[in-house]
């Protein structure tokens, strides 16, 4: 698989928070939902759900940073004859959470209590199951595990049946092969993916320019506008640039790239050589480590052919001076019990 280019960095909370409302956005469209589901979940009992009863759930949970970080992240759905919960956790950041499992197991918990709660459950009545999804676009590979018992040290054999289980399933943006978008041109969360992993201003706009196309339509025309919308704050954080207004339509998106593109494309190469200088400082400053290691390592081993063999001739000093470190200290270890200067360096 092609490696992939680094999208934005969301360490920054100011500018994190805009752009996580805008996946929000883009996700309270049921077609993105779907296109989640069968592109990417797949799971084995997908002929057995109803994607036209897709319904966004309301849930009243205990905390008020618990509501706005779940707003339009609960949808349910008919599974056979009873409804299937789809929780979808949206949580997009740089680094991964090595407790998800257990972040999960929480708020199914606190899910479980309010339908108990708004549905008058009562006794005898089942739950419905909740398939709780993560979606990751950070740059490195997922650490924490998606089960729930992993995270619990299993202190002797008998306290098995008392340990939770619990899993989720994990979407890791940059395992999703690079060409996804091209194999599968309708699935609209593989043309998002595309987006946000792009590298330049150029290819943003070849991506942009596709998905207008599919969304030309104009039943599509909502799920343009919240695309714009997360564009435009993607468009902040990537350029560093927070005057970017909050576009409405793709066509304004796209407009406003070709007019700065090369401002943009400049902006990119400038950063891209500040990042080549730095790693290039850091590899002049691991050259100049060995070279003084080796420069210690001669004058050392100079120093003991002297005091042992009583000459040091030109023939040995070019040698020395032609070895490696390893090799200057192989000799400097030998020269214990070599006979002679000759015997030493052959």
């Amino acid at each position: 698989m092609a490696k992939k280019s680094t999208p934005p960095n969301y360490n920054d909370a100011d500018d994190k928070m805009p752009h996580d409302t805008g996946y929000k956005l883009l996700f309270s469209h049921p077609r993105l939902v779907q296109d989640l589901i069968t592109g990417f979940v797949q799971p084995e009992w997908l002929d057995s759900i109803d994607f036209k009863t897709l319904d966004p759930v309301k849930a009243s949970f205990a905390t008020d940073d618990l509501r706005q970080r779940h707003d339009d992240c609960i949808w349910r759905l008919k599974f056979k004859d009873t409804w299937l919960y789809l929780y979808l956790l949206l949580e997009f950041q740089s680094s991964d959470d090595y407790f998800m499992a257990n972040r999960i197991m929480t708020y199914t918990g606190l899910l479980y209590q309010d339908i108990i709660r708004t549905q008058a459950l009562k006794k005898g009545d089942k739950l419905p199951p909740v398939l709780p999804i993560v979606i990751y676009n950070g740059t490195s590979n997922w650490s924490g595990p998606i089960e729930i018992s992993a995270l619990i040290d299993p202190v002797h054999p008998a306290l098995r049946a008392y340990t939770p289980k619990l899993s989720y399933f994990l979407l890791q943006e940059n395992a999703t092969p690079k060409d996804y978008s091209q194999a599968h041109p309708d699935n609209l969360v593989g043309h998002l993916i595309a987006l946000e992993w792009c590298s330049t201003p150029d290819e943003l706009r070849k991506h942009i320019q596709l998905l207008q196309h599919k969304l030309k339509a104009a039943r599509y025309q909502p799920i343009r506008r919240s695309f714009a919308i997360w564009l435009s704050r993607l468009l902040r954080v990537k350029f560093k640039e927070k005057s970017i207004p909050e576009y409405q339509e793709l066509t304004e998106v796209n407009a406003m790239l070709a007019e700065r593109l090369t401002d943009w494309t400049l902006q990119w190469k400038k950063e891209g050589e500040k990042i080549g200088e730095k790693r290039g400082e850091k590899k002049g400053e691991k050259i100049g480590e060995k070279i003084g290691e080796k420069k210690e390592a001669v004058r050392l081993l100079s120093k003991q052919i002297r005091l042992k063999y009583g000459e040091f001739p030109s023939w040995a000093e070019h040698k020395i001076e032609q070895a490696d470190t390893e090799q200057l200290e192989n000799w400097a270890e030998r020269i214990l019990t070599a006979e002679s200067l000759k015997a030493l360096l052959e």
